[in-house]
């Protein structure tokens, strides 16, 4: 393709993208667009987004809680701490992605696996500089931050359903097309299949509600964007005979598929594939079945839905500690 050629089809592209939040702006200052800077709007449309971050939460495959009856186990409470490095890329455009992670989870009375869920993630957001048309932006930071609250209902003693609603604040400079705000409502299903040869199967299914509001934060561009996000995992834990630490141990396989609707947005389906190991509690091993620890890798691949050559790729780090 003719380098002018290139350069009309882009901004058609953007002309098409112009009623989205962020997502119809050029880089800022320098009219130059990009389809890196789409990997990393803070709000909605990207694997890095808030929109991302809540459906992520949501239906996590790789958390450290257990499963079906075992999950409220020993006593009903717990809370868990975690992290995860991430560094993606896209044609053009590289960064990485720090999240902090805290959870708490309660029964909402004494006898009842009801559990009160308590989410408050954290994300640093950093680009790299940025290559586009011959030009080169060096990179900025933004950071946003997500209350999740849900119910945890046990449907059957190895079926969970869990309403959840969200809201998400990202605090952005005009790199990244200013500050966002996103709220978000979702409906999860966890079933356990155990017994599947040594080990046990967890089929995740989720369907949230997004919609990009104007509440807390000023905003130079703002246009309401609303989807529905389907997302669907499965993954096969087994326990291994080795042990670290002098604890049980088991690996975790999981496959999570994510589709956007409704609205437009530059990346509408996300996969990802993740392997982890878990530590289970020592002084738990007679009595239950849950893990104080699991670390993993994750791999993220997206695609973009108007530029069909570019593909968002991640590798991430993640860990967690339940007590």
């Amino acid at each position: 393709m003719k380098p002018a050629t290139t350069i009309t089809t882009t901004l058609v592209l953007l002309a098409a993208a112009a009623p989205m939040t962020a997502l119809g702006q050029q880089i800022p200052n320098q009219g130059l667009p990009t389809s890196g800077y789409y990997a990393y709007n803070p709000t909605e449309g990207s694997p890095n987004s808030l929109q991302f971050q809540a459906v992520r939460d949501s239906l996590n495959m790789l958390d450290v809680e257990a499963e079906g009856e075992d999950r409220g186990e020993p006593d009903g409470d717990s809370d868990t701490i975690g992290g995860t490095l991430t560094r993606w890329g896209i044609q053009n455009q590289n960064g990485e992605r720090y999240d902090l992670h805290y959870q708490h989870a309660q029964r909402v009375f004494e006898g009842s696996r009801a559990r009160l869920i308590i989410d408050a993630p954290i994300n640093i957001l950093h680009p790299d500089t940025v290559h586009a048309l011959g030009y080169s932006f060096p990179g900025a930071t933004a950071v946003s931050g997500t209350l999740n609250v849900g119910l945890e209902l046990p449907a059957q003693p190895n079926w969970l359903i869990t309403p959840r609603v969200s809201y998400g604040v990202a605090l952005a400079g005009s790199y990244f097309g200013g500050n966002g705000e996103l709220g978000t409502g979702s409906l999860t299903s966890r079933y356990q299949i155990r017994h599947v040869g040594r080990g046990e199967i967890i089929i995740g299914d989720m369907v949230a509600y997004t919609h990009s509001t104007k509440l807390l934060t000023s905003q130079k561009f703002y246009f309401p964007v609303i989807n529905w996000v389907f997302r669907n995992g499965i993954a096969y834990q087994l326990p291994l005979k080795s042990r670290m630490f002098g604890r049980q141990t088991s690996l975790r396989a999981s496959y999570v598929f994510t589709i956007a609707t409704k609205d437009p947005l530059f990346f509408k389906k996300t996969h990802e594939l993740g392997f982890s190991m878990g530590v289970r509690a020592r002084e738990a091993e007679q009595k239950s079945r849950f893990e104080q620890l699991r670390v993993g890798i994750l791999y993220t691949r997206a695609s973009d839905q108007y530029v069909s050559t570019d593909h968002y790729h991640a590798i991430s780090l993640t860990l967690g500690y339940r007590f």
